[in-house]
């Protein structure tokens, strides 16, 4: 099997990483030959627009980079795939990426207003004036992909052929259905949140206390709007138990957490390179990145390791991720 390819996520652009230190951060993505950026209309939440106008600023796609990019969202998603708003937030990020076309342009989120036919044709329309090459959808349920498909196929619009949504370790609810339904339609599937927010460091189950949490994605803070939702997602009982009973076995194979599940993702997972998986990273410094870089070149888990890894999953965590994956 070959590992997902590595594609950078976007989310940090503009604060871990600017206009002074994306240089070093192409060249050291184009040296571990990620080739393909992920960002986002709403990338950074705190001043949507700004990521894509950063890589446009850096010119990006001039130095290779495939781009892809969703549509902006907001709320509950009402009204922001309705056409107008499609088009609007097109003509942005082609604008701010610097770009004729885009790689894959993604629906980021469900918008239970419009109805779905309508959101179809939009994006069919911005796909024969030849915006961007690859349709992708993000966060929907395996109902409404299908109901998608159906529409596609009736109307002869083009098809999505890519997937984004949260998959790591400790969430695995696509497997079950979702998976299945994108082999059946030859739809890749593109992991967000390999380490759950940096869950899968054991960060949190192992601080000391809430001070050595600063800085992180974990910080307690009323402001920390992101990194409350993934405490939300992640720290309780059941996943801080998981990680407590995992250390250990990892340990005795001289290995952290984080590789250990980063591993298990790239090569052991429900993801398949050959079917064009994908895994977004968001390294905020280059040694996060060598990081990345260490585990996808260190290649299969010992298997006792990858069994006891994957046991997790049927002892009681699955329960306990039910409510991360929602539609």
């Amino acid at each position: 099997m070959t590992p997902p390819a590595f594609i950078f996520g976007g989310g940090s652009l503009t604060e871990a990483w600017r206009e002074d230190n994306m240089p070093a951060l192409l060249s050291a993505l184009e040296h571990a030959n990620i080739k393909r950026i992920d960002s986002a209309a709403i990338y950074p939440y705190t001043a949507p627009g700004g990521a894509d106008r950063l890589l446009g600023h850096c010119k990006a796609s001039e130095k290779g980079f495939a781009l892809d990019t969703k549509v902006l969202f907001y709320g509950d998603g009402s009204g922001t795939m309705a056409p107008e708003a499609i088009q609007k937030s097109l003509a942005d990020s082609l604008e701010g990426l610097g770009v004729r076309k885009i790689n894959t342009y993604y629906l980021h989120a469900p918008d239970p207003h419009t109805p779905l036919a309508s959101q179809a044709a939009s994006m069919h329309a911005a796909y024969l004036a030849n915006s961007f090459s690859h349709l992708g959808l993000c966060n929907i349920s395996p109902a409404t992909l299908q109901a998608w498909l159906s529409i596609a196929d009736e109307h002869g619009y083009v098809k999505p052929t890519v997937y984004q949504g949260q998959y790591n370790l400790l969430c695995r609810g696509y497997e079950t259905q979702l998976f299945t339904l994108l082999k059946e339609h030859g739809i890749a599937f593109v992991a967000f949140s390999p380490l759950a927010g940096g869950f899968l460091t054991g960060k949190v189950t192992f601080a000391e206390n809430a001070d050595t949490l600063r800085g992180t994605r974990f910080e307690v803070s009323e402001t920390n709007f992101g990194g409350m939702r993934y405490r939300g997602f992640y720290d309780n009982p059941v996943m801080n138990e998981a990680l407590r009973r995992a250390a250990p076995v990892c340990a005795e194979k001289g290995l952290g957490l984080g590789e250990a599940a980063m591993r298990w993702l790239l090569y052991h997972s429900g993801l398949d390179g050959e079917r064009g998986d994908g895994v977004v990273i968001g390294p905020n410094s280059l040694e996060q990145l060598e990081g990345y870089v260490k585990a996808m070149d260190a290649g299969r888990l010992p298997e006792d390791l990858a069994e006891a890894l994957d046991a997790l999953w049927d002892e009681g965590v699955e329960e306990a991720a039910a409510s991360i994956i929602e539609y």
